[in-house]
């Protein structure tokens, strides 16, 4: 059982955004950047829950942007009501968690915009999610988004294609191999 079965919180329905998806590879074992931004190790991530791996194996990114394209293709698996965080189910089977900020939690929703819900399908590169980088600042919250393969241990590899350096979104970041 993954954070897919733990996290099933529906969401009433939202607009969808006029935002255009961005580029992505056909390479269905790819997880890709779900912002442009600077990639940062996971274990450098100052949350000790994803820093130790407790949500997974993934990365971290220091976001440029205020929208979260969609890190794969497949169904919107949960959302959480303080919109922060989407989870995934890729259509390789990976359940792949979108997370925005370190206890964005306490911002309950303030500054999010979610544009797709539970049981949605999407597809890799598509615009699902915006936030407000100044009120996270303004809050001293730390606006990392962190993304994690949340049933890695379902899979014979799950591996970042590199460790720093900038990044943009919908460009492969991690593969899922079984």
């Amino acid at each position: 059982m993954g954070l897919f079965d733990k996290l099933v919180l529906p969401l009433p329905g939202r607009a969808k955004p006029t935002l255009k998806p961005v580029p992505t590879p056909e390479d269905p074992q790819a997880v890709l950047a779900p912002v442009t931004g600077r990639l940062v190790a996971l274990d450098e991530v100052a949350d000790p829950a994803f820093a130790q791996g407790m949500l997974g194996r993934g990365v971290g990114i220091r976001a440029e942007g205020d929208v979260a394209y969609a890190p794969v293709s497949g169904v919107v698996a949960a959302d959480v009501k303080t919109k922060h965080a989407l989870l995934f189910r890729a259509d390789n089977g990976a359940e792949v968690l979108l997370h925005v900020g370190l206890d964005s939690v306490a911002l309950h929703g303030a500054g999010f915009r979610t544009f797709v819900r539970k049981g949605e399908r999407v597809s890799a590169g598509a615009p699902v999610m915006s936030f407000d980088r100044a009120l996270m600042a303004e809050r001293g919250l730390d606006d990392t988004v962190m993304l994690t393969v949340t049933n890695a241990d379902d899979f014979s590899a799950v591996e970042s294609v590199r460790a720093e350096g900038e990044v943009d979104a919908g460009s492969v970041v991690m593969r899922c191999a079984r």
